[in-house]
């Protein structure tokens, strides 16, 4: 049994008519009656009751047209899935992204073109820093990150830049820099800080060492934290003060502020990273969705 059996059947149990139902298949009425003979012969049961003049439905033939149009319908469900699928218009996307990426509104604004766009594709977010992303990232556990920084062997993956941003200090309150609006690198030079993402050379700490390094001085970093909430709970509370990208300003915490930092070259980029030559079409409508939205931040600045 095929499918081609089971439309000529359909066919033919709503025409109930052989050469009608022979035209709107395009075929012999002979070829159409020893298709419907050899399905009747494979089920062991009739399907029709034939008259030379009338053609009608048996009790079997009524349960099995049901049936036949079920199995029709997901059969061409089922081409409809895998056609969407291939041009990556259905299914799902694994995307890690760190939480500093909210902040600057990058990845609700992947995720709002993207939705859009490609309604029927259900993206799955995971929060990890930026080491574990590009890790599962390799290991296939995520199609896509979106990152800070992009240590490691680069020729694996391909980096769009989706963002860049200027770098702010953070402050307590009763801090005595606290008064000014706008803070020379320099005048950091005697300060305690506090590190988000804190690895050596490597993240988001290396903007830390590049001011520091450019300004003369080697900051002392007395506290390390994992992520910026956890370092802007350690300023609030008066331990230190922090370097962090402009967007981090949005989070707003008691006995906390944020100054402008003049002299200070670098920018906080953020970037959406893929495995290289992942001819996946989910992630393809993904890199082109981010091209547009760093060709627009380009064009913006």
């Amino acid at each position: 049994m095929d499918l081609r059996q089971l439309r000529y059947f359909v066919t033919l149990a709503e025409q109930l008519h052989f050469g009608n139902a022979a035209d709107m298949l395009d075929i012999a009425p002979s070829a159409l009656s020893m298709q419907i003979q050899s399905l009747e012969k494979e089920l062991g049961v009739k399907l029709l009751v034939r008259t030379k003049r009338s053609v009608s439905l048996c009790a079997a033939g009524v349960l099995f047209l049901e049936e036949a149009r079920h199995t029709l319908a997901a059969a061409e469900n089922a081409k409809r899935v895998a056609m969407m699928a291939g041009r990556g218009q259905i299914g799902a996307l694994e995307i890690g992204y760190v939480v500093s990426a909210a902040c600057a509104g990058v990845v609700q604004r992947l995720l709002s073109l993207h939705g859009e766009r490609y309604p029927q594709v259900h993206i799955r977010l995971h929060s990890l820093e930026s080491p574990a992303q590009i890790q599962w990232l390799q290991q296939r556990e995520l199609d896509a990150c979106v990152v800070r920084t992009t240590s490691g062997p680069h020729d694996e993956v391909d980096r769009i830049l989706l963002l860049k941003e200027k770098l702010v200090v953070a402050l307590p309150e009763k801090h005595r820099l606290a008064i000014k609006d706008t803070i020379d690198a320099s005048e950091l030079a005697n300060e305690v800080f506090t590190a988000p993402q804190f690895e050596k050379d490597v993240g988001f700490a290396r903007h830390l060492l590049a001011i520091g390094r450019d300004a003369g001085f080697t900051p002392n970093i007395e506290f390390h934290t994992k992520d910026f909430l956890t370092a802007l709970v350690h300023v609030a509370s008066a331990h230190g003060v922090a370097v962090v990208p402009e967007s981090i300003s949005n989070i707003q915490l008691p006995g906390l502020v944020f100054r402008k930092l003049n002299n200070v070259r670098d920018d906080s980029e953020l970037f959406l990273v893929l495995r290289r030559n992942d001819s996946s079409p989910f992630v393809s409508s993904l890199r082109a969705i981010a091209l547009e939205i760093a060709a627009q931040h380009s064009n913006a600045h």
